[in-house]
């Protein structure tokens, strides 16, 4: 099997265990509402409601999800990131059990009803993950993989983009799709696509900045000497144009902006040999 995209490649996966990632995750907006919704309704029926939640960082899903179900394992493999998610509102639900391991070793307890994989599936080695999620899945079960979108107008996205080509430490990057990336290697098959949102987002402009301070290029442990505060310094023009000309508003002290996410769901396949 041809290799993954190299900018997902393990050694950049494994910075959301810096302790500066971690600090920063919770300033990502949350998900919209609607994505528990559509998460609750791919639940395999005529099965206990238990979710395994891989990648699960702070528990962004996890920790929503848990009310609406029976149990949520949910997977990370940096400790800071779950010791992080359990001091946050519903990190303490008895019904959430907290693993701190990789998702292709993790120590499952199947069959589950649903698998989640919100803004993760992208660093894991996929030729072992999907045939673990594959038989870990209850019948009538889905993958969810789900994407949130926090951009902003065009008008602020073209400020940064030559801000991120700039001062990303993940040299690699390149635009990829992971649906894609995983079907055309033979070890998906998405069956629906729903988008959830858009739901208000009001971050301070210091809260925006640290939020894009959770995001792999940005890892303050990572970036060369100084790049950090003048990328930070870089951001906050670029919201002050976008403020002057009235592409975003500032109410309050506070940026009006918005979160969407998209769910894509279907079935892991083992890859044929």
């Amino acid at each position: 099997m041809r290799p993954k995209p190299k900018h997902w490649q393990p050694e950049y996966g494994a910075w959301f265990q810096d302790a500066g990632i971690v600090a920063a995750y919770p300033n990502r907006p949350p998900y919209p509402p609607e994505t528990c919704t559509i998460l609750t309704g791919l639940l395999a029926a005529d099965v206990p409601r238990a979710v395994l939640d891989v990648g699960c960082g702070t528990g962004d899903l996890a920790r929503r999800l848990a009310p609406l179900v029976e149990r949520v394992d949910a997977v990370d493999l940096s400790a800071g990131m779950i010791a992080r998610g359990q001091g946050l509102p519903g990190g303490d639900d008895p019904r959430i059990r907290w693993i701190r391991a990789a998702a292709e070793d993790a120590p499952l307890a199947p069959p589950y009803a649903l698998i989640t994989a919100g803004e993760s599936i992208h660093w894991m080695q996929w030729d072992a993950l999907m045939p673990r999620l594959a038989a870990a899945l209850a019948p009538g079960g889905a993958l969810a993989i789900v994407e949130r979108d926090w951009e902003g107008p065009p008008a602020l996205w073209a400020r940064l983009l030559p801000l991120f080509a700039r001062y990303s430490a993940n040299k690699d990057f390149q635009p990829s799709d992971v649906i894609a990336e995983l079907e055309s290697r033979g070890l998906f098959r998405k069956t629906g696509e729903r988008r959830a949102g858009p739901a208000p987002w009001r971050p301070t402009v210091d809260e925006y900045i640290a939020c894009r301070h959770s995001q792999n290029g940005f890892s303050r442990e990572r970036m060369a000497r100084g790049e950090a505060e003048a990328f930070d310094a870089a951001v906050r023009e670029a919201l002050r144009e976008t403020i002057e000309i009235g592409a975003v508003t500032e109410r309050d002290g506070r940026l009006e902006l918005a979160v969407t996410a998209m769910v894509v769901w279907g079935e892991p396949l083992v890859p044929e040999i």
